[in-house]
């Protein structure tokens, strides 16, 4: 794009009609919401298609929470140490991130359909293997296949819903509820992966996937209408390969960054070389797996937002300025920051819960229990009451803030070990910010993305929020080893918490991390709001 509309695609669209548009856009963002009349908006087949879409995100958020309180109880009745048994969460999160993209775009080429139904099957099929697992080896196989089939299935979810759902309120609507499910899925996992391996057995953490899943093929098989997917070329597997190891050897070092030491400089050097390559690489093709119109739709429409132009003055649209075509990117950083934040804040706090006030696993369980309660009611009631007041970027920006306003809140309850500021600082972190704050940047992530390309936009989304969690952790365990190098604690590398000044710096610094992160988001969120919608 030069200094007018050069794509083929837009260059008959007058600048009126590119403003009627924008104007759509943005009023049906303003009225969109997860409100008690869906079905006004969605038939029959189409709220199938969306539980069905919703159960993928679920599940990938529910697989990712509930392994965490369940650690030291696999690594016990495994006999292996919880360093080598906390491999059973990091190679989900490593393969299900370095094959997001590849999924993404996979859909844009095989379809919707097909990819969705891939994944579910490889899910629920690595869970059922994860269940009867009692070695160390066939459970990391099982979660490695859980991570590929999740990559598959959640970008498949987002774009059956992109492809059968009108562009407007209706389609935010869903992604609305899409992005809900994620909160819900996380807040359910978080709580009930202790209690499910306190009364029962760790196996069924996995377990409870299965019939579920189950239900979900069977009704996908029948109610998820095929789709006549054109192929202009092959897809250049040669590209998808490259891209699922760089992203495999990107997310390892950022999962490995406390361990790896100085070490991870030269793994991260060698990918961001390769990815530069690759793009580089890719451009030349005459498939390219990132094509150049990904978000040409979104800055069209963007521009379309400008001031007008005095009687007399040339009709053309200007190109947009340099802040403006970066609208997209400070979505995605936001996502990313809300990843890192988000699940540091909640190691935090449970590694908090186990240390300064002394509580086990069960009770751990019990607290956080009514907070994924909570996530649910807040998806059903406050999000849609948001959505009709506000503009999505502004709920984005509602729930950073309340992220912020949690960990300055779980600093002072570390700091008076007093219960209640845990309560609080839980509440508006699991039962709020990431049950307005997850669908918000879904929203805002795929805006304006032409609806060929919304597997592959989903898939960037969802990659640049898991590189962000394990971003968040690395950087937070990076704290408490560098104050507390010489504590041993319950975690692999933690430090025991307690009167130790050190120990206490370390918590602190963690907090000021997370809390950095935090403003970082907001100030990516703050610029041109009317065009960020």
């Amino acid at each position: 794009m030069k200094h007018s509309i050069s794509s083929q695609r837009f260059s008959e669209i007058s600048v009126g009609d590119l403003k009627q548009q924008a104007g759509e856009n943005q009023s049906g963002e303003q009225r969109s919401g997860i409100s008690g009349h869906e079905h006004r908006l969605f038939s029959p087949q189409q709220r199938i298609l969306l539980w069905l879409a919703c159960s993928a995100i679920f599940f990938e958020a529910f697989d990712v929470s509930i392994v965490n309180l369940a650690i030291p109880v696999i690594a016990a009745d495994l006999r292996f140490s919880l360093a080598a048994t906390q491999w059973v969460q990091t190679v989900y999160l490593l393969s299900f991130g370095g094959f997001l993209l590849l999924g993404g775009r996979l859909c844009d080429y095989a379809g919707s359909k097909r990819i969705f139904m891939a994944g579910m099957f490889l899910f629920g099929a690595a869970s059922a293997i994860a269940l009867v697992s009692h070695h160390i080896s066939l459970l990391l196989l099982a979660r490695a296949a859980q991570g590929i089939g999740a990559a598959l299935a959640m970008p498949g979810g987002i774009s059956l819903l992109a492809r059968h759902f009108e562009e407007g309120p209706q389609r935010q609507t869903a992604l609305g509820i899409f992005g809900a499910f994620a909160a819900v899925g996380f807040a359910g996992g978080l709580s009930l992966g202790g209690l499910i391996a306190s009364f029962f057995s760790w196996h069924w953490i996995f377990g409870v996937n299965v019939p579920v899943i189950a239900g979900v093929l069977i009704a996908g098989y029948r109610y998820i209408p095929e789709e006549n997917i054109k192929k202009t070329a092959s897809l250049n597997w040669l590209t998808a390969v490259w891209l699922t190891a760089t992203l495999l050897l990107f997310c390892y070092s950022i999962h490995e960054l406390t361990s790896l030491g100085w070490r991870v400089i030269p793994c991260l050097f060698i990918a961001l070389v390769s990815g530069a390559a690759l793009r580089r690489y890719d451009r030349r093709q005459e498939l390219p797996f990132f094509p150049p119109d990904l978000f040409v739709a979104a800055t069209t429409l963007a521009a379309a937002t400008l001031p007008e132009k005095p009687a007399g003055a040339s009709s053309v649209v200007p190109a947009p300025p340099r802040a403006l075509l970066s609208a997209p990117f400070r979505t995605l950083g936001a996502s990313f920051l809300l990843g890192a934040c988000f699940l540091s804040f909640v190691f935090l706090c449970t590694l908090s819960l186990y240390e300064e006030l002394h509580w086990d696993i069960r009770s751990t369980g019990l607290l956080l229990f009514p907070y994924s309660i909570g996530s649910a009611l807040v998806s059903k009631f406050l999000l849609p009451w948001l959505f009709r007041r506000m503009k999505v970027v502004q709920v984005g920006r509602l729930a950073m803030l309340n992220l912020l306003i949690g960990v300055l809140l779980l600093l002072t309850g570390i700091s008076t070990h007093q219960l209640g500021w845990f309560l609080v600082a839980l509440f508006l972190v699991n039962s709020v910010c990431i049950a307005i704050g997850y669908p918000a940047f879904t929203i805002l992530s795929l805006s304006g993305v032409p609806a060929a390309r919304q597997g592959l936009a989903a898939g960037l989304q969802s990659a640049t929020y898991s590189v962000g969690t394990g971003m968040g952790l690395s950087v937070i365990g990076l704290c408490l080893q560098y104050f507390s190098p010489n504590q041993a604690g319950t975690h692999p590398g933690l430090p025991v918490t307690g009167a130790n000044p050190e120990v206490m710096d370390s918590l602190y610094m963690a907090g000021a991390a997370i809390a950095a992160g935090c403003i970082t988001a907001l100030f990516l969120l703050a610029g041109r709001k009317e065009r960020m919608n």
